[in-house]
């Protein structure tokens, strides 16, 4: 199976829930996905972990190659179109989830699993499970990733 994964999934599981000095085997196991092309994230993901400059920038900078996708003619259509039927979903000026409809519309333009730590969401308030949900993408916690792939640690 094949993931796209927000910025929110990749500092959660970085800095809070699975950080690599604890969790060294899921890094590799997230690696291995990416060395398979199975786990993938649109350029505006690396922008928005620029501006940490940190080691989780770093690591997804080592692996841009492998990991980031260039927004393409398609992913930028079906992002201006989820933005039309959802205006809330960034924050303009503010830098706030500009990569969310980037993360949407490449997974659903290449059929592949959303991987956010977003929780919830609704038409007036919206975040990328409401708006997956609205678009028919799949959407997915990185602990689902790790049961999806068998992995156990």
């Amino acid at each position: 199976m094949s993931y796209v994964f927000d910025t929110s999934a990749l500092i959660g599981a970085w800095v809070r829930s699975y950080p690599p000095d604890a969790f060294p085997a899921l890094w590799d196991s997230l690696d291995e996905l990416v060395e398979a092309g199975e786990l993938s994230a649109p350029e505006e993901v690396l922008e928005e972990l620029k501006s940490q400059d940190d080691d989780l920038y770093k690591w997804v900078k080592d692996r841009k190659a492998a990991i980031i996708v260039p927004t393409s003619r398609a992913v930028m259509l079906e992002a201006r179109a989820i933005l039309a039927d959802h205006p809330r979903l960034t924050m303009p000026g503010r830098g706030r989830g500009r990569a969310d409809p980037f993360v949407i519309a490449l997974a659903a333009t290449q059929g592949t699993v959303v991987v956010t730590q977003e929780q919830g969401g609704s038409a007036s308030k919206p975040r990328i499970p409401y708006v997956c949900e609205q678009r028919s993408v799949e959407c997915a916690e990185l602990l689902d990733v790790i049961r999806r792939e068998g992995w156990t640690f």
